[in-house]
């Protein structure tokens, strides 16, 4: 059996969501090259992959390893909607605070034909610790950039601060131009974001392709599917996910805009909708936790959360109690260090 027709999973965690590690660079722009090694989309970590016959290879072997490799719903992933509002950020020039507790992630709704703030949002160092607490535990994370997604501006310079994390990070600038893809694995994300939204055709959904099998199209929709331009492209999710696999994607993304930032659950019609294409569905618009098992059940490749449901905003208050207890803690030993104590 020939190497690229095998199964090929993890060495760490077994998952089959292994890609070509893709390296960016060289003097000739457009140009991708590939050095032979492996990246986890499940656990993040690269590695030589391992190579079995059959699905039933792959799974006795982790079997046999025993409940803490063997791969359970590995395909499936959960992954936070992280709204970052970096426009408010482009005055601050040069700076030299903690951006992670500058740059707020806010809630958002669709209003008007665009994706805007609800609120004032919470810091992104607080949205952080409480998406990869042990208790929620992410997947993944996907940071929209507002300024980007709605005013082609995206903010590099936060962006840049806010990427370097050791976990996986979806990013989705507003990808417009081949530029953008350049611009978004600059900052070695693990996958970027090319929607609909801010396309103005089916071009630029051929272009990255070619570049790099790690960027996801979504599909952006509001009754039909919303372009940067007026029937740039087509309207129904069928006959997307149909154009999608014609130029040779296995994957994409569709997001309920009425849905988004509510908070609701998934729409179950959607959800029927998607999963009639013949293409591996990752659905956000309203979805929450509790959404989680069942769409698992339903064969979906994974879940893109609402930023602000009501169990991430409990583990911000429960995150800001900490820190507000580290504070006075800190503050009474500084009290008793600086204090006169009386000795024999």
């Amino acid at each position: 059996m020939a190497e690229d027709k095998k199964i090929k999973a993890c060495p760490y965690c077994g998952s089959i969501e292994v890609v070509p590690k893709i390296l960016f660079g060289g003097p000739l722009p457009g140009i991708d090259a590939k050095d032979g090694s492996y990246v986890c989309r499940n656990c993040g970590k690269e590695a030589v992959p391992l190579y079995f016959r059959s699905f039933d290879d792959w799974y006795a072997f982790f079997e046999n390893r025993g409940d803490a490799s063997k791969p359970v719903d590995l395909a499936f992933v959960s992954v936070p909607i992280i709204p970052v509002n970096t426009a408010a950020l482009f005055s601050l020039g040069k700076f030299d605070f903690p951006i992670g507790k500058t740059a707020k992630v806010v809630n958002i709704i669709w209003h008007n034909n665009s994706i805007i703030p609800r609120d004032d949002g919470v810091p992104f160092d607080t949205y952080w610790k409480a998406a990869f607490d042990k208790r929620y535990n992410a997947s993944a994370v996907l940071i929209m950039d507002l300024a980007g997604v709605r005013e082609a501006k995206p903010n590099f310079k936060v962006l840049k601060d806010l990427t370097k994390k050791n976990r996986e990070i979806w990013l989705d600038i507003g990808m417009r131009t081949v530029q953008d893809l350049f611009d978004s694995f600059a900052m070695e994300v693990s996958r970027a974001i090319v929607s609909t939204m801010t396309s103005t055709g089916l071009g630029i959904f051929n272009e990255v392709f070619e570049l790099s099998d790690r960027c996801l199209p979504c599909i952006y929709l509001d009754e039909e599917i919303v372009w940067a331009k007026k029937r740039a492209g087509p309207s129904r999710i069928k006959e997307m996910a149909k154009k999608l696999k014609s130029i040779g994607y296995e994957e994409m993304a569709v997001v309920d805009l009425k849905r988004l930032g509510t908070a609701i659950g998934v729409s179950r019609g959607l959800l029927e909708e998607t999963l009639a294409c013949d293409i591996d569905i990752y659905i956000g618009g309203g979805v929450i936790e509790t959404d989680l098992e069942f769409l698992r059940e339903k064969g979906v490749a994974g879940a893109l959360i609402d930023p602000h449901t009501p169990v991430i905003r409990s583990l911000f208050e429960t995150e800001e109690n900490l820190t507000a207890t580290d504070f006075r803690l800190s503050e009474k030993s500084k009290t008793i260090k600086g204090s006169s104590i009386p000795t024999d």
